[in-house]
């Protein structure tokens, strides 16, 4: 089922548009007003928007240039609903941003047959924009994804006292797993990793494979005592975990690095990874299967 708003002035229209869409099996939402359109349809991200062109208040052409010009709202479809269909008139639309139109008065079949078209591309760009940020192995975000979520992250450090931590960890000898094991193996081992970052990263925390067996977390909102203990907690779980990969049962350990930055220090990305990348490799000189969170005294694992 795909949500739909319907914005249009003319009762007999919305009434007709949404009893057509929910026999179809959606549900419909009908705004006749257009001036708060744009709040509602923000922050309802519907599937799909069948927009009126010409409202007495707000045209069509307008609201969709603002509900364009919101973040995030660039996926959304927009099929404009009109009775002005000469070339300029479509034109116009389509250069606004919509994706199609249906004329008026609208026959059911090829409305339907458009809302159709809609939620069908749709869904084909949601699905390459997950392809082109996500690793096509572990599922976690790509190392560009990564990349941008942390800048993002900074930037949204705004309130005094706010913080997050960035986690650079990777694979104690993931060599050898290949080499002993096979790469198959090498590769199931990965996976299962990537889904128990999901699981651990926690509602503020984002997961990403930073490049071969390093991995990257942005654990967001966390003191260094928390993120301290959220990592101890990870290494000790790996640890003790048995790990089956291609029909194999084996155990691996990890090593971790961790940084950890707040509103006002001004650091940016390049900075905080680096650290975090220099004291994952502190770890690893020390011995690996340890957590260092700091540029002195390694913490060693127990």
């Amino acid at each position: 089922m795909s949500l739909i708003f319907i914005v249009d002035d003319s009762t007999l229209s919305l009434n007709a548009l949404s009893h057509l869409l929910e026999s179809e099996g959606h549900k419909a939402i009908c705004l006749k007003e257009s001036t708060d359109a744009a709040d509602m349809i923000s922050e309802a991200r519907p599937d799909l928007l069948l927009l009126d062109v010409v409202m007495p208040k707000l045209g069509g052409l307008e609201l969709l240039g603002e509900l364009k010009a919101r973040p995030g709202m660039d996926m959304m479809p927009v099929i404009m609903v009109t009775a002005k269909t000469d070339a300029e008139d479509v034109r116009a639309a389509l250069d606004a941003g919509a994706f199609d139109y249906i004329r008026k008065p609208f026959e059911a079949i090829e409305v339907l047959a458009r809302v159709r078209s809609a939620l069908r591309t749709r869904h084909y760009m949601e699905r390459l924009v997950y392809l082109s940020e996500h690793d096509g192995l572990t599922r976690l975000l790509n190392h560009s994804t990564i990349l941008r979520e942390l800048g993002r992250s900074l930037e949204a450090l705004s309130t005094p006292g706010c913080g997050l931590t960035v986690v650079m960890c990777d694979i104690d000898y993931f060599k050898r797993i290949n080499d002993g094991y096979g790469h198959q193996a090498g590769d199931a081992v990965l996976i299962a990793l990537g889904k128990l970052l999901i699981d651990a990263q926690g509602a503020t925390g984002i997961a990403g494979r930073y490049g071969g067996e390093e991995f990257c977390i942005i654990l967001g909102g966390f003191d260094r005592a928390m993120a301290l203990r959220w990592a101890e907690t990870f290494r000790a779980v790996v640890e003790a975990r048995e790990w089956e990969a291609d029909g194999r049962r084996l155990r691996f350990t990890m090593s971790f690095g961790l940084a950890w930055t707040e509103s006002g220090e001004g650091r940016n990305s390049g900075e905080i990874l680096a650290e975090a990348d220099r004291r994952l490799y502190l770890a690893k000189g020390a011995g690996r299967n340890r957590v260092v969170a700091a540029d002195q005294d390694p913490v060693t694992a127990t």
